[in-house]
């Protein structure tokens, strides 16, 4: 893939009046997004929203992370799936979502906040 296709493809993919169609780069992306939200992005914000409204209880913070990372996803990079396909997208970055939201509450905001 050229490097001009490259960025048409990537600019696409966060153009919200732009489908995601599916291919090889666009996957990448998604999975991307999902990965650094879920490990990053969503704890991070979480933790800054704590310091200013007080500590959240685990379940509140699992929760909040595993919704945030299905707007994430679902919102900011809008993949093209059939609905069996999005179900199981869902399943796996919400579980991911809460289980590293659990870890980072109880390594990094329980300690902190």
């Amino acid at each position: 893939m050229d490097a001009s296709r490259t960025q048409r493809s990537l600019g696409a993919a966060f153009d919200p009046r732009r489908k995601i169609y599916r291919d090889p780069f666009n996957e990448a992306v998604v999975f991307i997004v999902s990965a650094t939200g879920a490990a990053v992005v969503v704890p991070l914000i979480l933790l800054v929203i704590g310091s200013f409204t007080g500590e959240f209880s685990l379940l509140t913070f699992v929760g909040a992370s595993a919704l945030l990372e299905l707007v994430l996803i679902f919102g900011l990079t809008r993949p093209q799936m059939k609905p069996v396909e999005r179900l199981g997208w869902a399943a796996l970055w919400a579980f991911a979502a809460a289980a590293l939201g659990a870890a980072f509450w109880a390594l990094v905001f329980s300690t902190v906040l």
